[in-house]
């Protein structure tokens, strides 16, 4: 049976007008000039100073482009497009609150779409999309199964995830949550977030620091996966230290899985990456043992 969660708490923006490619192009970290309609990408907002002030999934349409994003963030990012649009013939609605939305995920999320809408949905890339009837269909990958994100008041039958389920599939999936792993602290390169930025276009807003960065060849901290000693999660900002190394990096998130027992998503510095490498938790219950592992964590 399919999984499914209501996500019409999401922010939900449309770009209309004709520099809104251009525009945006120059506002995020991934390449919007590629995108031809039925296309979309993970991409982020950033600071001047290069921080993370935003994930959001972009689709193009023919006539426009569609943004979504957290739910936290819908003012902020509202505000930055707004002051930044004034010289350009864009213009932003927010259609958050009269479209509804609903993820579906799992082995049989396909086949529990198709059912609903009645209409085969052939191959997605991840964040393509396709009209089927009056419904977006967006190839939906962050919780590192199969999964659609269906655009309008469309019901399809499966077992619902809460909360707690959901945050567990989250950090299996290695997916940082804005405000909970990722925030105008940390910068993008930090985050696991690689498919949201393009090395290779021009200018952005914040480019210059990601540009500094990459021409170094590393950063000092990655969000890395922690298999946990013990059967409870650890305390957020729990710190770590390791082998020659007392500040090692800290928890953002952690979890009990079923699959895998404790584990965690931490900011680890880069002498500790690998694969394996044996790390302290202080957590304020005691210190515990953990080891690194590359995210998303192993199936």
């Amino acid at each position: 049976m399919a999984l499914v969660r209501n996500l019409s708490a999401r922010a939900r923006f449309v770009l209309t007008g004709p520099d809104r490619v251009r525009f945006l192009h120059g506002m995020v970290t991934n390449d919007v000039e590629g995108l031809q309609p039925g296309m979309g990408c993970r991409s982020a907002m950033l600071t001047v100073k290069g921080k993370t002030l935003a994930e959001l999934i972009i689709y193009a349409d023919e006539e426009q482009l569609f943004l979504e994003l957290d739910p936290e963030q819908r003012t902020k990012i509202k505000d930055v497009l707004n002051k930044h649009m004034i010289m350009d013939e864009v213009e932003l609605a927010d259609v958050t609150d009269e479209l509804p939305e609903l993820g579906v995920y799992g082995d049989d999320a396909r086949a529990a779409v198709e059912a609903a809408l009645s209409a085969p949905l052939g191959e997605l890339a991840p964040y393509h999309h396709r009209r089927v009837g009056a419904v977006r269909v967006a190839a939906a990958p962050e919780l590192g199964v199969p999964g659609y994100h269906l655009f309008s008041d469309v019901q399809v039958p499966g077992q619902p995830i809460g909360d707690e389920e959901w945050e567990v599939l989250r950090v299996e999936a290695g997916r940082p949550r804005y405000g909970v792993d990722v925030d105008e602290e940390r910068l993008i390169l930090e985050a696991n977030m690689d498919d949201a930025v393009s090395l290779t276009k021009g200018c952005y807003l914040g480019q210059e620091v990601v540009a500094r960065a990459t021409a170094r060849g590393h950063i000092n901290r990655k969000l890395m996966g922690l298999l946990l000693d013990g059967t409870l999660p650890a305390a957020r900002g729990a710190k770590l230290s390791g082998p020659g190394r007392d500040e090692a990096g800290l928890v953002t998130s952690s979890v009990v899985s079923p699959r895998l027992g404790a584990i965690a998503l931490a900011y680890v510095h880069r002498t500790l990456w690998g694969e394996g490498t044996e790390l302290v938790v202080h957590d304020p219950a005691g210190p515990r043992k953990a080891r690194v592992t590359a995210l998303p964590f192993k199936r």
